[in-house]
């Protein structure tokens, strides 16, 4: 009888332990706080893709993982460290709601003379948006503000929460697809785009509204949608066509700095 009293006693201790792991990991983006024309472009379907084809994503670290903890750490030190007054400046620009590629054009990393790659990249966005809105709904990752807050972390914002979950980075993603189309276009500049890629991604972990493993997912979606892309002949050749009328910027070596 004793031991089952002390077994008994020891299921009541743990049980709490258990029942909150559970809860922060059962914890999501919450659903009032997206964005309902976002919403909906996570249901419209693709343009050049069929709206059936899915991408498989990674899951995220969950909530209650040392991962996560470790980002949620990562993304505190940085708030204190990288939020210089250029960086706040580039995170208010960066998010209000511009195109991707408008980015690397204010940076002088695509030729105003380039319409047609403009127009493919335009092209692109439209079905590469919809396949990061459709894992965003699925995974429905919280953002790090939310979790930090339930683990009783102190993690400020540069700007609000975007109406969308965090998983994966839409900034990330599409800033890196640019810079794979430009890359595939001009090889001897390859590293210049991708990098402003990963720099405006990191620009959102320094914000405080991403956790760095979606900047890193977001980049391998880019990937993944664009090499599908590019079986479909019809695209395959507006591809090409762009890219044979590709102009190189001029790239000052200061173009790559933070």
């Amino acid at each position: 009888m004793k031991k089952i009293y002390l077994s008994l006693i020891v299921i009541l201790f743990a049980f709490p332990v258990i029942a909150e792991e559970a809860n922060i990991d059962d914890l999501k983006f919450p659903s009032s706080d997206w964005n309902l024309n976002l919403l909906d472009g996570a249901s419209a379907g693709g343009s050049m893709l069929a709206d059936i084809e899915y991408f498989e994503v990674a899951p995220p670290p969950s909530n209650s993982s040392e991962e996560t903890k470790k980002e949620l750490e990562y993304l505190i030190e940085i708030a204190k460290t990288e939020r210089t007054k250029d960086n706040v400046a580039r995170i208010h620009y960066e998010n209000n709601g511009g195109k991707a590629h408008e980015f690397f054009l204010k940076e002088g990393l695509i030729d105003a003379a380039n319409y047609k790659t403009v127009e493919l990249l335009k092209m692109i966005d439209v079905d590469h948006m919809y396949f990061i809105l459709e894992r965003k709904k699925h995974f429905s990752r919280p953002r790090p503000s939310h979790l930090a807050a339930e683990l009783g972390m102190d993690l400020s914002l540069v700007i609000s929460n975007p109406g969308h979950p965090a998983y994966p980075s839409g900034h990330a993603s599409q800033t890196y697809m640019v810079a794979l189309v430009l890359a595939d276009f001009d090889p001897e500049n390859a590293e210049i785009y991708k990098q402003f890629a990963v720099d405006v991604a990191h620009r959102r972990e320094i914000a405080g509204v991403h956790y760095v493993s979606d900047s890193v997912s977001g980049r391998q979606l880019a990937v993944d949608v664009l090499a599908k892309l590019r079986t479909i002949p019809a695209f395959e050749k507006k591809f090409q066509a762009a890219k044979l009328s590709y102009v190189k910027p001029s790239l000052k070596t200061d173009n790559n700095a933070e």
